[in-house]
């Protein structure tokens, strides 16, 4: 496929609309490609088949508006941003595509263009944008009163009085008045996010009073904080280095800041789309924040868009400290990916580097895991074991979780049931823990009392888990207790409905139940469904033989 991406201009644009394209077959193969690319997240397609849609139909409002998001979503701005011009032009409002041109404009510096936009009342933005950009755009302007007068107006919307805030102090500190600046910080009312606290941390430094900024940042909300550059500040801190106001340099990166917050805020199942359109508009105006790259890699990821989420993470300068999480994340997009040997590489390179992160070693772990090496995903979890402060931290428990597992399937039981239980002991009632123990047991056929428990707790905790539901069911089975096991094996049906291992499950129940026939549809279901050929072939002696038979003979 062609890549337009990277080339398309306000002219090139202007061309592709003008091309002699049929409004028959050939605009409709283009706009349904289009739209199709579009529900699949598949941006650079997308941008391409509504560039060939457009010039077809290159007034079409809506078409526009889909090339325009896909360009964006894509990381070509400049491109978005002619499309934006040309839906201004044809008359079509669009809240997204203003607060693109809002952001070009910011890009050229070219302040007061963005204010105009933003002053458009035919246009109805995000009231935060609005506000805060407008504040921006004065400062940029040379009217640093009236930039601090916009970020402060009472609107009686609690969340953009604090940004409000935060963005004052931050105007404040750019223009050199940190004592100012400072003031607003100390009222902790400007906490809006982590950024807010770097700042303040920043500007105390600047200040002089170092001790300060150290304190808020370990005992105070910053110990919160537990990202590399947070570290990395601490560290110049508790060593007397010059730390520097950097958070904005620039009016630029006052709005690439409200961009990225509002991209992060909208980052949930039903705004990730939004929320990518907000953390690209942040990196055209800084190409190499490492907050916005991670955040548009972690969505593109998401949304299996592997090779433009790669370019996003490979953006992160390696002098970043944030660094370090883009290898965790491009690690993650590459086993998603199915690239596991990649992913093990990747973070193998990484921890040359970086020998002593346990992130980075639980990751190894977890990739290891899944490309089926056990004996080398334990060495990595017990890297990261040894490697904490204290073995009974709570958050340790998902390592002792994971260890246990790869333990489990190296047939070394006795190390697995002791790293589950202290998994218990660090989180206890964790219902995958408690099902993977009490599973586990009811296979060896111990304690199956205790196992009981431990997967009614499950169940009770995770009551929507087809696999909680199918360890109940399971060792109601081991228990002889059949009736109860068809009544949790159907649940566990309606959960899970195409896992193998369920319905060869819910097939044995139902053969004790006497159902026979059903019993013998069940195994022929969890064969369709590609179970491990160990297990099929069990399967398919149950069908010739009968239950009963296979289990005399084991």
């Amino acid at each position: 496929m062609p890549n337009l991406l990277k080339t398309l201009s306000v002219a090139a644009t202007l061309m592709l609309a003008s091309l002699p394209m049929a409004r028959g077959q050939g605009f409709a193969g283009a706009f349904l490609a289009a739209k199709s690319a579009n529900i699949a997240n598949d941006y650079a397609g997308a941008a391409y088949y509504y560039t060939q849609a457009l010039a077809g139909d290159p007034d079409n409002g809506p078409i526009m508006q889909g090339a325009m998001f896909a360009y964006v979503a894509s990381g070509d701005l400049p491109a978005g941003a002619a499309i934006a011009r040309r839906m201004a032009v044809a008359g079509f409002t669009d809240e997204y595509a203003q607060t693109v041109l809002v952001a070009q404009a910011f890009g050229g510096q070219d302040y007061e263009a963005a204010l105009r936009l933003l002053a458009d009342a035919d246009f109805d933005f995000n009231p935060l944008v609005r506000q805060l950009v407008s504040g921006w755009s004065l400062t940029g302007m040379g009217l640093p009163e009236a930039g601090i007068k916009a970020f402060t107006e009472e609107t009686g919307n609690e969340a953009i009085t604090s940004f409000g805030l935060y963005n004052k102090g931050l105007a404040l500190a750019y223009a050199g008045d940190f004592s100012a600046a400072e003031a607003v910080f100390a009222t902790g009312e400007a906490y809006v996010n982590r950024g807010a606290l770097l700042a303040h941390a920043q500007i105390l430094a600047e200040l002089g009073r170092a001790d300060e900024a150290f304190a808020l940042m370990t005992a105070g909300p910053g110990g919160s904080l537990t990202d590399r550059e947070s570290d990395a500040l601490r560290v110049a801190l508790d060593e007397g280095k010059p730390v520097g106001f950097a958070r904005v340099t620039s009016p630029q990166d006052g709005v690439a800041e409200i961009f990225l917050v509002l991209g992060d805020a909208l980052n949930g199942d039903d705004s990730k789309r939004l929320g990518l359109l907000y953390a690209r508009l942040a990196q055209f105006l800084q190409p190499e924040n490492a907050e916005a790259l991670l955040l548009i890699g972690d969505i593109l990821t998401g949304q299996e868009q592997y090779d433009l989420a790669l370019k996003a993470y490979d953006a992160v300068p390696e002098a970043s400290p944030l660094a370090l999480n883009a290898k965790i994340g491009k690690a993650l997009n590459l086993q998603q990916n199915g690239k596991l040997d990649e992913a093990i590489t990747t973070l193998r390179a990484a921890l040359e580097i970086e020998p002593d992160s346990i992130s980075l070693w639980q990751s190894l772990g977890d990739v290891l895991r899944r490309n089926h090496q056990p004996e080398e995903a334990r060495m990595a979890y017990t890297s990261a074991i040894d490697l904490l402060p204290d073995p009974d931290i709570p958050a340790a428990w998902r390592l002792y979780y994971a260890r246990a597992v790869v333990e489990h399937r190296a047939e070394d039981w006795p190390a697995a049931e002791a790293d589950f239980r202290q998994a218990l002991k660090l989180n206890p009632g964790q219902p995958d823990v408690l099902n993977y123990l009490g599973y586990s047991l009811v296979e060896r056929r111990e304690k199956l009392g205790e196992a009981l428990e431990m997967i009614e707790e499950a169940v009770a905790a995770k009551p929507e888990s087809g696999a909680i539901a199918d360890s109940l069911g399971w060792v109601y089975y081991r228990l002889g207790r059949y009736e109860e096991a068809e009544a949790a094996m159907e649940i566990a049906v309606q959960l899970l409905p195409v896992d193998p291992i369920i319905s060869d499950h819910y097939g044995d129940v139902l053969w004790m139940v006497d159902r026979k026939r059903e019993a013998r549809f069940q195994w022929r279901r969890a064969l369709s469904y590609g179970p491990e050929e160990a297990d099929a072939a069990r399967i398919r002696d149950k069908l010739a033989r009968g239950l009963d038979a296979v289990l005399a003979d084991e």
